[in-house]
């Protein structure tokens, strides 16, 4: 914990002092909320709990060097350190209360959020509606997710779910349904649990890319492919990581860690740092420790528990991704293996070994590359270049792994077998339980003309078409 006042007279963190200053606390400028706790992973770093009021001294695009006080039997402890900048929101904003999800858009999202089993009757959570721009209610009433247009009044901006109880904030009309059922399907409890943290883009603020490989500590190894391991580590002692460790030097090791380290979206995987003085190669990224979409299907296969709806927002997580990725890289390697699921289950692409950047021109593979056949479009075996229709194409057979919890495609067939087919307009018949109306948007992704293919986007608006998340008036 870094003293107020050093004794060079000045307050910056780098100075090496570290006494706790006893003092009557300034609250003027304490008006930052932590939403999430915070473990410090340097001496730079300042712990937080949910609920600490904070004041911001300076900050970056990622990270804030705040100041905290802490009450003690004397007074207070003033603290400061680096923390990152997404943990912290205005204590008087909505984005700061407990209840309120930023970043969710979607009913069917509410719903992910709601059901997990650490949610007791009555958990809930209120967000912001992309389709028409109002806030909701949603409430877990097991079995099930019930939605709740909160509406608006013009006139007076005030809020209610029923015209004679208006309430002037949304504050206010939480804490009431915490207190009275009054209509609703249950009353309030607790609000819904936030499980994922914000991933800074770099793993503290003072920590460039490159980072010794003294500082990484390899823990249990979590896969292995023909060029790399991956190992659940820990950075500095203090941070769990994912090293993907490689067996050797090539030219798609620069390629990979360039396109990470140029993009940047809630659903890839974050890229925290690299190891590229002396080998082995690394790449270090935020751990998922739930594992591959792949692994959570076939642990549900058995009991085939997983309702439509959670698959579809599976896909239509994915097509997110896709879409920012659209027009940047083709990734070439688009399969449930290779994505990621965090402790809420979002979805996180991952894996960019095969991927290249659309401008490269470099966009075929390389003779004695092991390929994921059966996930490739029938223009890759004409030698034709990739190209996002490519991706859409695997993004179709991924459908198809969604719905079959797991199973590879085209079952009974070799590679050789698969490549004659599709070369001649053969299609994989429909899977056992697929809907219709969702083998129809497969159908689309294997057009034999990529031109005539979906894009990411409009693939969305299909899926989402197909989810029913009803709302109470």
């Amino acid at each position: 914990m870094w003293s107020s006042v050093c004794s060079y007279g000045c307050c910056c963190p780098c100075c090496p002092q570290k006494e706790e200053s006893v003092k009557s606390p300034i609250t003027r400028n304490f008006n930052h909320t932590s939403i999430y706790d915070y473990s410090s992973r340097t001496n730079l770093d300042l712990d937080l709990k949910k609920g600490d009021i904070l004041e911001i001294i300076e900050e970056n695009e990622h990270w804030v060097f705040v100041k905290k006080h802490t009450t003690i039997s004397r007074g207070f402890i003033e603290e400061k350190g680096y923390v990152p900048r997404d943990f912290l929101k205005p204590s008087n904003s909505l984005e700061a209360k407990p209840w309120y999800f930023e970043n969710v858009k979607k009913r069917i999202e509410a719903k992910r959020c709601l059901m997990r089993l650490e949610n007791d009757e009555g958990a809930f959570l209120v967000w912001k509606s992309e389709e028409n721009n109002q806030y909701y209610l949603s409430v877990k009433n097991s079995p099930h997710a019930r939605h709740y247009r909160i509406k608006q009044r013009e006139s007076n901006q005030r809020f209610f779910l029923v015209h004679h109880k208006p309430f002037k904030t949304l504050h206010e009309l939480v804490t009431f349904y915490t207190e009275a059922q009054n209509g609703l399907c249950v009353k309030l409890s607790n609000p819904c649990i936030k499980l994922d943290l914000p991933a800074p883009p770099t793993l503290s603020y003072q920590l460039d890319r490159e980072i010794d490989r003294s500082s990484l500590t390899k823990i249990k190894k979590l896969g292995s492919g023909e060029f790399a391991e991956v190992w659940h580590g820990k950075w500095n002692g203090t941070t769990d990581v994912a090293i993907k460790e490689f067996k050797d030097v090539s030219p798609n090791i620069s390629t990979e860690i360039e396109i990470m380290m140029n993009l940047r979206h809630e659903r890839l995987l974050q890229l925290y740092a690299v190891c590229t003085t002396g080998e082995p190669f690394c790449i270090i990224t935020e751990l998922m420790k739930n594992g591959s979409l792949k692994k959570f299907l076939i642990e549900h296969k058995e009991k085939q528990d997983v309702e439509f709806s959670l698959m579809m927002d599976f896909a239509i997580q994915i097509t997110e991704g896709m879409i920012y990725l659209e027009n940047k890289i083709v990734h070439r390697d688009l399969r449930a293996e290779n994505i990621l699921l965090t402790d809420m289950q979002s979805c996180k692409i991952a894996d960019f070994g095969l991927a290249e950047f659309t401008l490269s021109g470099a966009q075929t593979i390389a003779s004695g590359v092991r390929v994921p056949v059966k996930w490739m479009a029938p223009e890759i075996f004409e030698n034709k270049p990739y190209t996002s229709k490519s991706d859409v194409w695997s993004f179709g057979i991924l459908l198809t792994e969604i719905v079959t919890y797991g199973d590879d495609p085209y079952p009974g067939q070799d590679k050789q077998t698969y490549i004659r087919g599709i070369k001649k307009g053969h299609r994989m018949a429909r899977p056992a339980g697929c809907p219709e109306a969702l083998y129809e948007i497969m159908q689309l992704c294997w057009r034999s003309n990529p031109a005539e293919r979906p894009t990411f986007t409009q693939l969305r608006e299909k899926l989402l078409a197909l989810v029913h998340e009803p709302e109470f008036e």
